[in-house]
């Protein structure tokens, strides 16, 4: 498993991954090689020596022999070490073990740290950089207790750089460039010491893709997709509209990975309690999901599942997913820290019509989003975003129905992958209808990823920084004061 964690007998082909966490269960994922029971081992000792047999989960053959061995009855606030096995036997050897460390009591007041990031390929020459400096970072003073995976864990497009050196289409494509990604690279110590949760952007499917109604019957990549495609001589599966098998890979893969050791879906689609998640027609299912650690709560949003593009308008989520989103907004009011997690940002407005890949592609429904904070007065909201190959801090303040709403978006990306380095200058802050004003604090074209620490004394505060392979690259400080949140570092500097 590599230098911080320790390397079952059993090879499996990825993992493990320590998956969703609360202050009193964990879920540990594994894919092994064939069917067969996945034994999980808890102590708190480093060597293991006081293991006890805490769990059974079995290698599923539908989900490509995938298992998720769900644990009971930890303390809260814990560090314990673990190992899977294939067999009934304790685990033998000197260690070290993975580690994981369970959540504290729901509403604690901290504090707690974490990290959070996207965009990933492991032969991007910018590397592993960013994923050895998280390994750092895991073993010292501001250790995060948990991470988020916010999309583009793969890139099955991106030929020359994913690992297959062709664009994905099958099943076992998707499969290994998993494996690629998280059993051959710095990811598998930091999945498997570190609690994740994770969610899909366009790249766990292809470029800029959506769906063409809302029936879901047809998917398409973006325009330039199809067309560079196209001139590039590639086949025709690849630039006309996304064919079923290739979607079904996708979809299939992405729920093996990312979504068997999730926090419990809002609304599951049909066929995910058997593993097969089919995104039917009719089917108003979603993969978002909530969950809440101390005193902050999260929302991560499911921005593909019916995104649609055409005749009939468009939209980035569902009805449902909407009215879901305001319900968990309206139980959650009272928490100090409410945190939406968007694969895109809702703050960049491109200065070029790319369209299909950002809110800012479907000003409705930003909108919307943007009312339902100001009509509900929701204070202490904050937006965590990847996607653009560019990190960026927008200060936001919204019109609100009693007095104005400042809040904050922390875009970051990528962990390794090209860097746009002139993305600053192709967007800008959006302004539209319920945004008072919104400025950049700073942009940055680095590898990086996101450590955010808050808690509640001596009263709410939050502090960011933006990592990078050589270090934290800018901090900042917010605090809800009397006036409500206000910054209170001075502004970063590029």
């Amino acid at each position: 498993m590599g230098e911080h964690g320790f390397k079952d007998t059993t090879d499996w082909v990825v993992g493990p991954v320590v998956g969703h966490v609360t202050p009193h269960t964990a879920r540990l994922w594994v894919r092994g090689m064939d069917e067969g029971p996945v034994y999980a081992w808890i102590g708190q000792q480093p060597d293991l020596r006081d293991a006890r047999l805490a769990g059974r989960g079995q290698r599923i053959p539908a989900a490509g022999f995938a298992a998720v061995v769900d644990v009971h009855d930890l303390q809260p606030d814990t560090r314990y070490f673990y190992a899977l096995t294939a067999t009934h036997q304790p685990p033998a050897g000197p260690g070290p073990f993975s580690q994981f460390r369970t959540a504290p009591p729901e509403g604690a007041a901290g504090p707690v740290t974490f990290v959070y990031g996207s965009c990933f390929t492991p032969g991007n020459p910018y590397g592993e950089a960013t994923v050895r400096r998280l390994l750092t970072l895991m073993q010292g003073p501001d250790a995060p207790m948990f991470g988020l995976l916010i999309g583009d864990q793969i890139y099955p497009d991106a030929a020359q750089e994913n690992g297959l050196g062709y664009i994905a289409r099958t099943v076992n494509d998707y499969r290994t460039l998993y494996r690629l990604a998280w059993a051959e690279t710095a990811w598998r110590d930091a999945l498997a010491n570190l609690s994740w949760r994770m969610m899909w952007d366009d790249h766990e499917v292809d470029n800029d893709w959506y769906w063409t109604s809302p029936d879901r019957v047809e998917a398409q990549t973006s325009w330039y997709t199809r067309w560079l495609r196209r001139l590039g001589g590639e086949p025709r599966e690849l630039w006309a509209n996304i064919s079923r098998r290739r979607l079904h890979a996708a979809v299939q893969t992405f729920w093996e990975h990312q979504m068997m050791h999730a926090p419990p879906l809002r609304l599951p689609p049909e066929g995910a309690e058997s593993h097969r998640p089919l995104l039917l027609t009719s089917d108003r299912g979603h993969f978002a999901y909530a969950f809440t650690y101390g005193p902050a709560a999260f929302y991560v949003l499911d921005l593909h599942s019916h995104r649609y593009i055409g005749p009939y308008g468009r939209s980035i989520m569902n009805a449902v997913q909407w009215a879901d989103l305001e319900h968990w907004l309206l139980a959650v009011r009272d928490v100090p820290f409410k945190f939406l997690v968007s694969t895109v940002s809702v703050f960049f407005q491109q200065r070029l019509p790319f369209g299909g890949g950002r809110w800012d592609d479907f000003p409705d429904d930003r909108r919307r989003l943007i009312h339902l904070l100001n009509a509900h007065q929701l204070d202490g909201v904050f937006i965590l975003t990847g996607d653009l190959h560019v990190a960026h801090i927008v200060e936001v303040t919204l019109e609100g129905v009693e007095r104005p709403l400042p809040t904050w978006e922390f875009s970051v990306s990528p962990w390794g992958q090209h860097v746009f380095r002139w993305g600053a200058l192709l967007g800008k802050p959006a302004r539209f209808p319920g945004v008072r004003a919104a400025r950049w604090l700073g942009t940055w074209a680095v590898p990086n990823f996101g450590w955010m620490r808050l808690g509640t004394e001596p009263r709410p505060w939050l502090e960011f920084h933006l990592e990078t392979p050589a270090g934290p690259r800018v901090r900042v400080r917010l605090e809800r004061t009397a006036r409500g949140w206000q910054r209170v570092l001075p502004e970063p500097k590029a």
